[in-house]
């Protein structure tokens, strides 16, 4: 849904396709490894179109898990980069609030306030992401509570058969925790860039 919201003063909203975006941003909860597969396989899907890609990840947590560095194309951010406020201090974030993107996807899943600050204080022209009653950062949003039964059966589902795969051992809380990342964050992205095709100005 489009948000009725004109966001930061700085900068002029312009309602912006993926054909016809140069660079986009994205921004995430980079604190789960699945995230990062997947927002990984998302750049890989958008080199398909003639733009930059931009990505920054927060971990929440006071390091950065070794996995995470040196990732080509890919910038961090953790509990260690926010000052008193929980306000992003990173040169990283600092430059990336101040690239002016055409599009800025935020595939955040819950409210994390780094993650909301650095989208709302974005130059980006046009800002994405999931709807929220009480965000007005955001131009346009994609509703994911709506489907959260029908993702629940799909989840439901998956983990019965990875269950009986193994034999019915005990799925740990964690390996569930990531199948309902995985499943939220896939259907938000795939929503995201739906309707990043079609939409008109």
């Amino acid at each position: 849904m489009l948000a009725g919201k004109t966001g930061s003063a700085e900068r002029k909203i312009t309602l912006c396709t993926l054909s016809e975006a140069k660079n986009i941003g994205i921004i995430y909860d980079a604190t789960e490894y699945i995230s990062f597969e997947i927002v990984r396989d998302l750049v890989k899907q958008l080199s398909n179109y003639s733009m930059s890609v931009s990505v920054l990840g927060y971990v929440d947590s006071k390091k950065l898990i070794d996995h995470y560095l040196y990732r080509k194309g890919f910038d961090f951010f953790c509990k260690n980069d926010l000052n008193w406020y929980y306000k992003p201090i990173s040169s990283q974030t600092e430059k990336f609030i101040n690239e002016p993107f055409d599009i800025l996807i935020d595939l955040s899943l819950d409210y994390l306030f780094p993650i909301h600050f650095i989208t709302t204080s974005s130059k980006a022209s046009f800002k994405t992401g999931r709807y929220s009653l009480t965000d007005s950062s955001l131009d346009f949003m994609i509703d994911i509570e709506k489907e959260k039964e029908t993702l629940k059966s799909l989840r439901r589902d998956i983990i019965r058969e990875k269950k009986s795969m193994a034999e019915n051992v005990d799925m740990a809380p964690d390996t569930e925790k990531r199948i309902e990342i995985e499943f939220m964050l896939k259907f938000l992205i795939d929503q995201l860039l739906h309707y990043l095709t079609i939409l008109k100005k």
